[in-house]
């Protein structure tokens, strides 16, 4: 019988190959490794007959997989067929040509179930293996019809009873409204960070050319328009979010450089923490949280503004935290904190977000692109023909008041960690 998932990874990553292929098998799926060949078959004659009939291609990548040609050629075989679904197991970068692909973070993985990168794993591989099953086939012979049973003798009529009332259709609950805010319960008993739902509409994302000190990263000004409704963080995950998260995991616990812990937003998280910290959420919700899209984010950010800041023109050291010996469009100076806040401690924008200029910057979902030239129109994550960097929106506590505006975008590598960075949450429609 044929195998579902064909596991490419190089000899010397047996142990952790073993494990994956493990968690593998205990979905269901049929996995084949090489040791898997049997004896009198060909050994190269036997891995192309398996990569030609698997429905999955699993590729391990680690510093020693990206030297094994016979790995490369399997992956490459994969992406070929639009099946391949990478890892990494090493904090490396993926060979020229795998970049776009994203993939999950198994690094420092020892075999537990509910790690963030395993999640990000099964879930697709669960949804291209099992969603796409064949339909129920008939069974190959005719069952013989039921015998006629012998006619009944009549009997005295009965009465005819009262047809039963036909019950009414269960509404279906309306979603909430604009500016609703929630938390989702959590499977242990806790609850998720604090959501907000953001209204359905068009903006125009990117700088207007007379913008000042803008840069061309932020054009060419295009509309995008997001057809229904999300929720996203009132404001960004806190270090009570995200501790929570790591208790519950093991994961690694970020520093707090002293600040302290509780409130404010955590810091010294990687794109990939987030990506982890999203996968455990949705698990622990059974709904589907993520990072929002960079336009999502400005979407919200800008809540129907067209101006630098959804406050204004300028900014101010009263109305968000940023380093404020530094000025913008003729503001004031003001006080630089060194430090984060508390979340909420400056006011909200029109959609109820606090925290959208300054404070920590906030991984997007996207790519980095060096403009908006084929940016998607829909508020989609534009993931596709960029960078492996992923892009940061918002400024934050020792960023200069240019850097926090609505259109600023900066990036980095997604393992990058700093005590200037969070981020925040989104969740997709419906809501409910």
């Amino acid at each position: 019988m044929a195998h579902d998932i064909f596991l490419c990874y190089a000899r010397s990553d047996r142990k952790i190959a073993d494990l994956v292929a493990a968690a593998l098998r205990s979905r269901g799926w049929r996995v084949f490794q090489d040791v898997n060949t049997r004896v009198g078959r060909r050994w190269h004659d036997e891995i192309e007959r398996e990569l030609d009939d698997a429905r999955a291609v699993v590729v391990l990548w680690s510093a020693a997989s990206l030297r094994s040609d016979y790995v490369l050629e399997e992956a490459d075989t994969g992406k070929s067929k639009d099946i391949l679904f990478p890892a990494l197991i090493e904090d490396v970068k993926p060979p020229y040509g795998f970049r776009r692909l994203q993939a999950a973070d198994l690094i420092g993985w020892g075999g537990e179930d509910g790690h963030g990168g395993l999640v990000q794993l099964l879930e697709p591989l669960a949804l291209h293996l099992d969603g796409d099953a064949g339909k129920t086939t008939a069974p190959s012979g005719a069952s013989p019809p039921p015998e006629t049973p012998a006619p009944r003798k009549t009997s005295a009529p009965r009465k005819t009873p009262a047809p039963r009332k036909t019950p009414a259709p269960r509404k279906t609950p309306a979603p909430p409204a604009p500016g609703t805010t929630f938390r989702d319960r959590l499977a242990d008993g806790g609850e998720g960070p604090l959501m907000v739902v953001i209204p359905a509409g068009c903006f125009l994302m990117g700088s207007p050319p007379d913008e000042p000190e803008r840069s061309d990263d932020e054009g060419p000004r295009h509309e995008v328009c997001i057809a229904k409704p999300f929720a996203m963080g009132v404001h960004a995950v806190t270090f009570d979010d995200y501790d929570r998260f790591v208790r519950a995991t093991g994961d690694e616990l970020p520093g707090d450089e002293g600040w302290g812990r509780g409130d404010r937003p955590v810091i010294n998280v990687s794109w990939n923490d987030g990506q982890a910290y999203c996968a455990w959420l949705s698990t622990q919700t059974g709904e589907a949280y993520r990072l929002p899209s960079e336009a999502e984010w400005e979407y919200a950010c800008r809540a129907g503004t067209t101006t630098p800041f959804h406050f204004g023109e300028r900014l101010s050291t009263a109305q968000a935290n940023f380093n404020g010996h530094y000025t913008y469009n003729g503001s004031k100076k003001g006080k630089c904190r060194e430090k984060t806040m508390p979340v909420g401690s400056f006011p909200a924008n029109a959609f109820g977000l606090h925290d959208m200029h300054g404070n920590v910057w906030e991984w997007c979902q996207d790519g980095w692109h060096d403009d908006y030239q084929g940016a998607p129109s829909d508020g989609s994550a534009w993931e596709s023909d960029g960078s492996r960097s992923r892009v940061l929106r918002g400024g934050s506590w020792d960023f200069h008041p240019l850097g926090c505006r609505a259109a600023d975008r900066l990036n980095f590598s997604p393992g990058y960690r700093f005590d200037f960075i969070g981020f925040r949450v989104c969740r997709g429609s419906p809501i409910v």
